[in-house]
């Protein structure tokens, strides 16, 4: 050894490496490449004993998948550096404890924590992120506000706008008595429908007909005493109120039946006897059956050749068949046409007795026959016809050759008990109406009025209307149900005529209703109905108005009028289709015209009065 060269004792150099590694932990060098070498004493470098000093641990770090989120969302993170299998506390904002975790044995941990949901939205919020001996806090945590998802539209059916109505025709051509279908669109379910024809007469008509589609199918007749031409059916409806035009062609006229004053017609000397027949034609717009034979039996209108029978303006038809004489216990064939088709038919004997009911054809006809009772009564009876949907009545008569006598003796004369059990009593006639006007107007300016207020059962009242629809129909009702009478406004929409209350109206109050459509116009006018007289007037009734032979019983008073086949008020039936399809038995009922026949003051000519036009 150099004696020159310090000597570095072993104290001396323990304590070098003392403060070298005392130098390395305060200054968190980590760990070291290699040992330090320590200078001795004499300039050299000694490197006996140097040792590697141990590795720093890594430092604490927090990173966050998101620097925002909404109250009560998750934000996720990842930590390193934090002691080896400790337990990891994550706080929000140094308050609230969100979750705990166990870190790995590398130090690290990946996870997510829940904000409260009641966080307040806005910026400036964290996590701390704590363990043994470390605490660490994350960037800064924004909470923001949760957007309001915009509402998904509920996906809603676009309304259908209803179908307009609409009439569509199977023909625009038909012959006159024919039949033209039609099919009814975008109309209201339950709805009534009506149809005219000219904006005049009604044809047709089917009460709460329209179905939920708001369609319908139906057809109607046209009169057989339609002229060739251009013509148009109107459908109606109400509630909403409704109206179509369908224009349709006749294409030449059809025969209206027998003329009631011709012996060969059916409203002639088919009931009986030779004489003049009915004033009326059977194929007339009214439709009524004409009064003709020798017995005062009506006449069948608008059916040619056959023996007795009715018509409406319709094409409907009822017809005695085979001959109109019969003896008690007899059979009386029959045919209706026109009728409603499918429907049920009820035959009734004189209004009272059902004497069948059977199906009606599909062609509206049906043909059959029934039996007089044997103790039915000499002389004139009738068969009547009914149908519903829409309500149809007919009036078919016919006459009994033998049975119980009614009181009558032969020779077309009457014997001398009446119907009230009189010696032979005239008919009285019913005396003029009297009382004050009276009259009922709109807010339009439409008017009616009725003349006297004041009128016996059967008798007549003078109306008049103004300022109604021009051109339309008006429909005459008693009490709002029986349809006296249907008339057509002039240009200015004026009418006036007289109607006749019907013979069995009751004594007191009652009230005319006047009606038209397009626009709609309704008018209420009442009147009293008196008491009828009952004086009697000597004398005989004649049977007939003609000259041949029949029998028939004696004078009734009005104030039995109202039985429409009594001795000496013979009514045949001037029935309408429009009355047969809104009214049905009721409608015939209220356009009867009753014939009175008495004997001259002056002796044995016959008269015939009118009581009812």
């Amino acid at each position: 050894m150099n004696s020159g060269r310090p000597t570095t004792t072993p104290s001396r150099t323990r304590a070098h490496r003392a403060v070298a590694l005392t130098a390395g932990a305060t200054l968190g060098l980590g760990a070291l490449a290699a040992a330090l070498p320590l200078a001795t004493g004499d300039g050299t470098v000694d490197t006996t004993g140097t040792v590697a000093l141990a590795a720093d641990a890594t430092t604490p770090s927090v990173s966050l998948g998101s620097t925002s989120v909404k109250p009560g969302g998750d934000v996720s993170f990842t930590v390193t550096g934090f002691p080896a299998g400790g337990t990891l506390s994550v706080k929000f904002d140094d308050t609230a404890l969100l979750k705990q975790f166990t870190i790995g044995d590398d130090g690290g941990f990946s996870g997510s924590v829940t904000v409260p949901a009641g966080a307040t939205v806005g910026d400036g919020h964290w996590l701390r992120f704590l363990s043994t001996g470390t605490s660490v806090r994350s960037d800064a945590l924004s909470v923001v506000a949760e957007s309001t998802p915009t509402p998904t539209p509920t996906p809603t059916a676009t309304p259908t706008k209803a179908a307009d109505p609409a009439i569509g025709l199977g023909s625009s051509s038909v012959r006159a008595g024919g039949k033209v279908s039609f099919d009814l669109s975008g109309f209201a379910k339950g709805q009534t429908v009506t149809v005219k024809l000219d904006d005049a007469d009604i044809i047709g008509q089917w009460k709460s007909a329209v179905g939920a589609d708001g369609t319908f199918s139906a057809s109607v007749t046209v009169p057989a005493g339609t002229s060739a031409g251009a013509h148009w059916l109107r459908v109606l409806a109400a509630d909403p109120a409704t109206s179509l035009k369908a224009d349709i062609t006749v294409t030449a006229s059809g025969s209206g039946g027998g003329d009631g004053g011709s012996p060969s017609g059916s409203g002639g000397s088919a009931s009986g006897g030779s004489s003049s027949g009915g004033s009326g034609s059977g194929g007339s717009s009214s439709g009524g059956s004409s009064s003709g034979g020798s017995n005062g039996v009506s006449g069948g209108g608008g059916s040619t050749g056959s023996a007795s029978g009715g018509s409406g303006t319709s094409g409907t038809t009822a017809t005695v068949t085979g001959g109109s004489r019969v003896a008690a216990g007899g059979t009386v064939s029959y045919r209706v046409t026109g009728f409603p088709a499918g429907q049920q038919l009820t035959v009734k004997l004189d209004d009272e007795t059902i004497v069948a009911q059977t199906t009606i054809g599909s062609d509206g006809s049906r043909s059959g026959s029934v039996t007089v009772p044997d103790d039915i009564t000499k002389g004139a009876h009738w068969l009547r016809f009914l149908a519903p949907n829409p309500p149809t009545s007919l009036k078919a008569a016919f006459t009994v050759t033998s049975g119980a006598e009614a009181g009558t003796s032969g020779s077309g004369t009457t014997g001398s008990t009446g119907a009230d059990g009189a010696d032979g009593t005239s008919a009285t006639p019913v005396p003029e109406a009297s009382g004050e006007p009276a009259s009922a107007t709109n807010d339009a300016g439409a008017r009616a009025t009725i003349t006297a207020t004041k009128v016996q059962a059967g008798g007549r009242l003078h109306f008049r209307v103004t300022k109604f629809p021009a051109s339309q129909q008006v429909t005459l009702k008693l009490d709002d149900e029986d349809i006296l009478g249907q008339w057509k406004t002039d240009a200015d929409g004026a009418y006036e005529g007289d109607v006749t209350v019907p013979a069995g109206t009751s004594a007191g109050a009652h009230w005319l209703r006047f009606l038209a459509p397009n626009p709609p116009t309704t008018l209420k006018v009442g009147f009293t109905v008196t008491a009828a007289t009952a004086a009697a007037a000597s004398g005989d009734d004649t049977a007939t108005t003609g000259t041949g032979s029949g029998d028939i019983g004696s004078a009734a008073t009005t104030a039995n009028a109202a039985s429409l086949e009594a001795p000496v008020s013979y009514a045949t039936i001037a029935w309408s289709a429009a009355a047969a399809a809104v009214g049905g038995a009721a409608g015939a009922a209220a356009t009867t015209l009753y014939v009175v026949r008495r004997r001259t003051s002056s002796g044995g000519t016959a008269t015939t009065t009118p009581a009812a036009g």
